[in-house]
């Protein structure tokens, strides 16, 4: 990586866990009605609150335009872009920059409810192994 630290990517990972975790689990194939669902929503609200969110896009608002755009990169990468090679990493990057505008960058990457799921994929394709949890 040439902009990010790993360190930044494991934060945004424990961030994005906190604040997606409880809606994955969540997550059921049976249809729901629009009241099971506004019921489901709040009570994700309740247990992961607006205030992780916030915390998750003030950190990732203090990142670089080059930090963001590698960040979006690993994310298109851990999701299964077309480029498979770790060496395509730089042009993705560069199609980042390029395709998502730095006002938007933030909100581009929060909105992703397997944020921290993409990240670990990308790590691992790019041959950066995530920390273990214990």
């Amino acid at each position: 990586m040439n902009f990010l630290s790993i360190n930044k990517v494991h934060k945004v990972i424990d961030l994005a866990e906190l604040v997606y975790c409880s809606m994955e689990i969540r997550r059921v194939n049976i249809s729901e009605t629009f009241v099971d669902k506004l019921s489901n929503y709040l009570e994700d609200f309740k247990m992961t609150g607006r205030t992780s969110l916030n915390v998750l896009r003030k950190y990732i608002d203090e990142f670089s335009e080059e930090e963001k755009a590698e960040l979006i990169a690993i994310i298109w990468f851990g999701r299964g872009t077309s480029c498979e090679q770790a060496e395509d990493l730089d042009n993705l990057i560069a199609q980042a920059l390029k395709l998502i505008p730095q006002n938007y960058a933030t909100s581009y990457i929060i909105e992703r409810a397997s944020l921290a799921k993409y990240l670990r994929s990308g790590l691992q394709k790019i041959n950066i192994l995530p920390v273990a949890k214990f």
